[in-house]
């Protein structure tokens, strides 16, 4: 229901049958709404519905992708993640141009100091897509792997 509303363009309807309904939202139901927000380019709606995605499912790294995409569209946001977190953006381009058989890793070089964000991140993603992550920013080198840094989170 929260999908036929939502994609319909109904967002406050979907939202409130979400805030009416006698069981607790799961994921599925968050994430039919998060990609109606999308579609319907509503930051507001979205946020709340990303948050409660990254609680219930903080591997997934679609539910990540989903929300860059809208922040790069609205243009104040856009201008922010661009300008603060680049790493988050060429990871997500490294993984949407990758092949799903390579097993090559995904290769970031920047010259200023990794956000801690952008790490836990990094790791998270490497966790989630079953991937290997370097990254060489101002200060190190770092090699992320099932969900660890070669830092070991000291950086």
């Amino acid at each position: 229901m929260v999908d036929l509303l939502g994609r319909a363009g109904y967002l406050d309807e979907a939202w409130d049958f979400i805030q009416t309904m006698p069981l607790k939202p799961d994921a599925s139901m968050w994430g039919a709404f998060l990609g109606s927000c999308r579609i319907h380019r509503n930051l507001e709606y979205a946020e709340i519905a990303a948050k409660q995605l990254y609680e219930l499912e903080p591997r997934n790294s679609a539910n990540y992708v989903v929300m860059m995409s809208l922040y790069v569209d609205d243009d104040a946001e856009g201008e922010k993640l661009l300008l603060s977190h680049t790493e988050k953006l060429a990871i997500t381009y490294g993984l949407m141009k990758r092949r799903s058989s390579s097993s090559a890793p995904i290769r970031v070089i920047k010259n200023t100091r990794t956000c801690s964000d952008c790490h836990t991140a990094a790791k998270f993603i490497s966790i989630a897509r079953g991937c290997e992550i370097l990254l060489k920013d101002g200060i190190r080198f770092h090699h992320f792997k099932a969900g660890k840094c070669s830092c070991n989170d000291y950086w």
